[in-house]
Parts: structure tokens; sequence; C-alpha cells
């Protein structure tokens, strides 16, 4: 049974915000899969991972995080952009969450991180342009729901999953008193 709701999207989608604002809404618990991934490392920031290790390095600490995240339940997940990167990250993560992606255009992140400098893989224009093209079509087939976040409030977009994850709840749950019947 899906108890979590998982939040991917390029970054500058707002995955954390919303994920802050689901937790508060529905009372679960807020994992930040950067935080703990930065947690198991001895350096401050993302940054410093990929400055001092490597983006491979830090991509086998996502795969390691998503894999210890699929035994935890009723949770917000915020992942950090780059997982559909690699299907083993999503596979773990789709065991026991819903996966909403936050469509956001790039012109909308291009403005949201103008001057956000603690962003690796957005210090180049041109590179993080090229870098959305590759993965928006990944947000779109791993999700199970897309929300188009663009024009629309912090609020408003977290209404719009609680909406959907509470409908899928109830179908899981019928299904699965129907399938106590047989």
């Amino acid at each position: 049974m899906k108890t979590n709701i998982c939040l991917i999207g390029f970054m500058g989608s707002g995955k954390s915000t919303i994920a802050k604002i689901l937790s508060k809404k529905l009372n679960k618990k807020l994992i930040e899969m950067d935080e703990i991934i930065i947690a198991k490392t001895k350096y401050n920031s993302i940054n410093e991972i990929f400055d001092h290790k490597g983006e491979l390095f830090f991509r086998e600490l996502e795969i390691a995080t998503a894999k210890e995240l699929n035994k935890i339940e009723k949770a917000i997940i915020s992942t950090g952009g780059g997982v559909v990167m690699n299907k083993i990250i999503i596979d773990y993560l789709k065991q026991n969450s819903l996966i909403f992606y936050l469509k956001t255009n790039f012109s909308t992140i291009k403005t949201r991180l103008t001057q956000d400098f603690s962003r690796p893989l957005f210090n180049n224009l041109k590179t993080a342009k090229q870098l959305f093209s590759l993965r928006a079509p990944l947000y779109e087939y791993y999700s199970d729901y897309q929300i188009t976040t663009d024009n629309k409030t912090p609020s408003q977009i977290a209404d719009k999953i609680i909406e959907i994850y509470n409908n899928f709840l109830y179908i899981q749950q019928v299904n699965t008193d129907e399938n106590k019947k047989e």
C-alpha cells in the first residue's frame, strides 16, 4: 500500500516548499533526500559533495538513500532534481510512494534560481536548459501525477496534491476491501 507522497521535478520547481506545506497539512513526516545525503557525508552541502567527490559519488548516495526510504511509511519525500536519471532510485521510491511531478517551465525556474548559487548544475544556463530538456520527459514518464506549478501558489499546488492523494487512498482502500470479499 502506497502511503508516501514523493515529489519530483527540476531544481527550482518548488519541491521543498510544497513538501513542507504537505507535511504540515497532512501531519506526515517531512523527508528531504538531499539533507539525508548531506548528513551521510562530512560535507555541508550538495555543492561541496559535487566539488570534492563528484556527481557519481552523489548519485550512489542517492541510490542508497532511496533504498532506505522504501521502508518508510506515511511521509512526504522531497527528492533532488536528478533522481529520474537513475531508474533504480525511482523503483525504490515507487514501492511505497505516489510520485508527483511538479511541472514547471524553464523560464519560471530561471527566474526563481537566478541568484541561487547553491545549485551546482544551474551555474551554466545553457547546460541547465539542456539538462531540463533531458529530464522533463523522464519526470513525466516516472510520475503517477503531474501538477503544473506555473502561476499557482504553493498552497494551491499542495491542495491539489492532497485532493489527488486522498482520492488515491480511497480507491486503494476500496480495492483492498473488494479483494477481501473474494
